[in-house]
């Protein structure tokens, strides 16, 4: 939100060789799942309320991130003419609705091929983020190239306090579901970082040839050795 205010305040329709008049000036990628509809209510509000030109983007492929101790479910998106990586953080299955990490994740629909017609991307990310999977990611530079596009961040050197004091300055709508007195609350229900899921058939850590499926309550096989591993790191982050 605070990205999105500041393009919206420094670039104005007139600027640009576009015929807007209205709305917001330039066009948001939204990397939307297709579960969970409660968790894009806050943002289809703001999508309304600003105009924005919202477009939302099929993954190419879908695997999963692992490390000793966490797994990761992973969507890789047409960048350009490269990739881009978005992890999604795992909740365990509990008595509220959970996708399954091989029916639902792994093989959901997928593009072969995307038109990418932009050169210029602004990022929200900033050099204080900690990732809960990789832990401190900060950034390297200001901007890179990725996939022969622009990517920038403009939030490079902010921390949490200086997005907090510009949302209370400029008086910008908060998700309350998901934020409260400046931290986000501890239930991720409401939070699109977080993905409800059972990935037991799909985890590589799990040894057994066979694990229980909670939503087919029998017995499947451990398919894990044929899902598709997206470990990389981006490139645009320094790893300790």
């Amino acid at each position: 939100m605070v990205l999105a205010d500041l393009i919206r305040k420094s670039i104005k329709p007139d600027d640009l060789d576009l015929p807007r008049t209205h709305g917001y000036p330039i066009p948001v990628l939204y990397f939307r799942d297709p579960w969970f509809s409660h968790k894009h209510q806050f943002a289809q509000e703001i999508i309304r309320s600003w105009a924005m030109e919202v477009h939302d983007w099929a993954p190419a492929a879908a695997g999963i991130k692992v490390k000793d101790n966490s797994l990761e479910l992973v969507a890789r998106y047409h960048f350009g003419n490269g990739w881009m990586d978005v992890p999604k953080n795992i909740l365990p299955p509990d008595r509220r609705d959970y996708i399954c990490g091989l029916f639902d994740w792994v093989l959901r629909p997928k593009t072969s091929l995307m038109s990418y017609p932009f050169d210029l991307v602004f990022m929200g990310s900033k050099s204080s983020d900690v990732d809960p999977f990789e832990g401190p990611v900060p950034l390297n530079s200001d901007s890179t190239e990725l996939g022969g596009v622009n990517l920038v961040f403009p939030l490079k050197d902010w921390d949490d306090e200086d997005v907090w004091n510009y949302i209370e300055e400029n008086h910008l709508p908060i998700q309350s579901t998901r934020y409260r007195d400046r931290k986000e609350i501890s239930e991720r229900w409401y939070s699109n970082d977080y993905i409800n899921a059972c990935c037991k058939c799909i985890d590589p850590r799990e040894t057994a040839a066979e694990v229980m499926c909670p939503k087919l309550k029998r017995m499947v096989k451990n398919v894990s050795a044929n899902v598709l591993k997206l470990q990389a790191n981006p490139h645009y982050v320094t790893r300790s």
